[in-house]
């Protein structure tokens, strides 16, 4: 993916700058989760009293464009996983590329 596009790239920064949006990235890299099992391993890493706290992040990363959320039939659950581990930003081209 590549953009040029200003909104794009403030999202990404709004994601970036998030501490529970970064631990959300981080376990995403090694499995997919849903929402419940996100919050399970997140609320003592973070200050977060709600489910919701979680779902809110996930639909900022989403909108991002970094995770993708999907129905796993063998569990019977919506989860999510990461649409890219890497990505590099051009700041003369305000260029973003995500593999």
């Amino acid at each position: 993916m590549d953009s040029t596009d200003y909104d794009d790239i403030l999202l990404l920064g709004k994601v970036l700058n998030s501490k529970t949006c970064l631990l959300i990235l981080q376990y995403l890299a090694s499995k997919d989760a849903s929402n419940q099992e996100l919050y399970e391993k997140l609320k003592n890493k973070t200050k977060i009293s709600y489910r919701s706290s979680i779902f809110e992040a996930l639909k900022r990363i989403k909108k991002a464009g970094l995770v993708e959320k999907y129905y796993n039939d063998e569990d019977k659950q919506i989860k999510y996983r990461l649409r890219y581990k890497t990505f590099s930003f051009d700041f003369g081209k305000l260029e973003l590329e995500m593999e």
